[in-house]
C-alpha cells in the first residue's frame, strides 16, 4: 500500500504535465492564424528582381456550371484585381517585354513587375476583359487555341476578330496549341494530349513516332494560322493545363517556339529562368479576391519560412472555400 500511496503524487504530476502540454498545443493552434495575419499586415507587398505572370481564362458574370467558378472571374472581380495592382504600385508589363527582360541582365526589372495573360481565346476576353484593361492602360496577352477559334460558333474569338484585336498595341496573341488541349481518361489515369495518348481501339499508348508526327502537325497548323491572320510566325506557347513532357518542349523548339509557359504556384520568374519553363500563377477563379491575390503574390515572391507560411495560409483558405463555397 505504501508504494501505491507514494506513486499518487507522481501520477498527478504526470497528468498535470500532459494537461499543460495539451493546453499549450491548443493555444498554439489558436494563435497561429493570428500570428500569420499579423505577418500579412506588417509585411509590405514588395519584391524585386523577379516577374510574376498571372493567368486568367474567362471574365464573365455567367457561371451556370460549378466548374466555371474555377475558370472564371466576374468583371467586377477582375476590375478589383487591377485596382489592387494599381493602388499597390505594380508595374504591369507586356509579356514579350517581360520574356526579353528575363533573358537580358542589361535590362532592369522594375520592382513589383507583373504580367497579365489569358488562356484559350474565349470571347469574354474581348467582351469584358479588354475594355477594363483599356481603362487602366494595362497590356495583356491571350493564348489562342487555333482549332477552337476556327470551329466554335461564338464561344471563342474567330481569327478575323483576333486580327482586329491585334491592332491594339495593348493586346498581343500567342499560341496555346492548335488542338492539344484535351485529356483522355483510360487505365485509371489521365492522358494529356500534349503527351503520348492512350489509343482505345488499339489498347496501347501512342508510339513515339506517331506522337512526334501528331505534335509537329499541331504546331504547324497553329503556326500557319498565325502567318495567315497575323502575318507572323509565333515564338511563344502556353502549355494546356500547364502540362507537357520534355519531348513536347523539344518538338516545340523544332517548330519555332523559344518560350514555353507552364503553371507553377510556388515561384516567380527570376533572371535567366529557363525559357522553356516560364512560371505562371492561375488566379482566374471565383475564390481569388484581392486578399487572396495578395497572399499568392507574397507566397510566390518570398523565400524561407515566410514562403511556407504564406502557402499554408493559401491552402487553409482553399479548404475553407471547398467546405463553404458561398464564401
Amino acid at each position: 500500500m505504501k508504494i501505491m500511496t507514494n506513486n499518487v503524487p507522481l501520477l498527478r504530476k504526470t497528468n498535470l504535465k500532459g494537461k499543460f502540454a495539451f493546453l499549450f498545443i491548443i493555444a498554439g493552434l489558436i494563435s497561429l492564424p493570428i500570428l500569420i495575419s499579423l505577418i500579412q499586415l506588417v509585411l509590405p507587398l514588395n519584391y524585386t528582381q523577379q516577374i510574376v505572370i498571372l493567368t486568367y481564362h474567362r471574365v464573365s458574370n455567367n457561371m451556370p456550371d460549378p466548374w466555371d467558378t474555377r475558370e472564371t472571374v466576374t468583371p467586377q472581380q477582375f476590375r478589383d484585381h487591377l485596382t489592387f495592382l494599381q493602388q499597390h504600385g505594380f508595374h504591369v508589363m507586356a509579356l514579350d517585354e517581360a520574356l526579353a527582360t528575363l533573358q537580358n541582365h542589361q535590362k532592369a526589372i522594375l520592382p513589383n513587375s507583373v504580367v497579365l495573360t489569358f488562356d484559350d481565346g474565349d470571347q469574354t476576353y474581348a467582351e469584358n476583359a479588354v475594355p477594363i484593361l483599356k481603362e487602366f492602360q494595362y497590356p495583356s496577352t491571350e493564348f489562342i487555341l487555333g482549332n477552337a477559334s476556327l470551329t466554335s460558333h461564338g464561344d471563342y474569338l474567330s481569327w478575323p476578330e483576333i486580327r482586329e484585336l491585334a491592332k491594339d498595341p495593348l493586346v498581343t496573341f500567342h499560341s496555346h496549341t492548335f488542338d492539344a488541349h484535351s485529356t483522355i481518361q483510360a487505365q485509371g489515369k489521365t492522358f494529356f494530349a500534349t503527351d503520348p495518348l492512350y489509343l482505345p481501339p488499339e489498347a496501347h499508348v501512342e508510339s513515339e513516332s506517331a506522337y512526334n508526327r501528331r505534335i509537329l502537325l499541331d504546331f504547324q497548323q497553329e503556326q500557319d494560322l498565325f502567318e495567315k491572320y497575323l502575318g507572323r510566325s509565333d515564338n511563344t506557347i502556353a502549355l494546356p493545363y500547364g502540362h507537357a513532357t520534355q519531348s513536347f518542349i523539344s518538338l516545340g523548339k523544332t517548330a519555332g517556339y523559344s518560350y514555353v509557359l507552364t503553371q507553377d504556384r510556388t515561384q516567380a520568374n527570376p533572371y535567366n529562368v529557363d525559357p522553356t519553363h516560364i512560371y505562371r500563377l492561375d488566379v482566374g477563379n471565383i475564390i481569388t479576391n484581392t486578399n487572396r491575390l495578395s497572399l499568392l503574390l507574397k507566397g510566390l515572391t518570398s523565400s524561407g519560412p515566410l514562403h511556407d507560411i504564406f502557402w499554408l495560409r493559401v491552402k487553409v483558405s482553399q479548404i475553407f472555400f471547398d467546405f463553404y463555397p458561398q464564401f
